[in-house]
């Protein structure tokens, strides 16, 4: 069974993560000091999400199509993006796998998969608190 039952929910989902990223100052921080911006481009469902920290000052999230230009792009399956947050993906291996494509200059993304794996645990609790309210607001 699919992580995602469509995009709404994976939206729903990656924004609440990325928010809680967002709101600790412990992950903020240097992911804002990389100045990067990192799009992923999920598949089954289809979504986009851009983490933009190019002005070294903020952290912008978004979902779906942005005119920020990426500085790394990330191609993956949803469900793959899920087992990652679960902390079930070696990303060196799914990106030698193709599991997970990565356009731009992948080392600088790999340097900050330490930064965020204090989310790895929240996830679960985030996934499902996200998934409860979108179902919530479909009935």
């Amino acid at each position: 069974m699919p992580a995602f039952k469509n995009t709404d929910e994976l939206n729903a989902v990656m924004e609440l993560l990325w928010g809680t990223i967002k709101d600790d100052p412990g992950m903020s921080s240097k992911l804002i000091a990389s100045k990067l911006v990192v799009r992923f481009v999920y598949r089954e469902p289809e979504g986009r999400l851009t983490v933009d920290c190019s002005d070294g000052k903020t952290m912008l999230v978004s979902t779906g199509d942005t005119s920020n230009k990426p500085i790394i792009e990330m191609f993956m399956k949803a469900d793959v993006a899920h087992e990652f947050w679960l902390g079930k993906v070696n990303v060196p291996v799914a990106i030698l796998s193709g599991k997970i494509v990565s356009k731009g200059p992948t080392p600088k993304a790999l340097a900050l998969l330490p930064v965020i794996k204090p989310a790895f645990p929240m996830y679960l609790d985030i996934y499902e608190t996200a998934k409860k309210k979108i179902a919530s607001c479909a009935e």
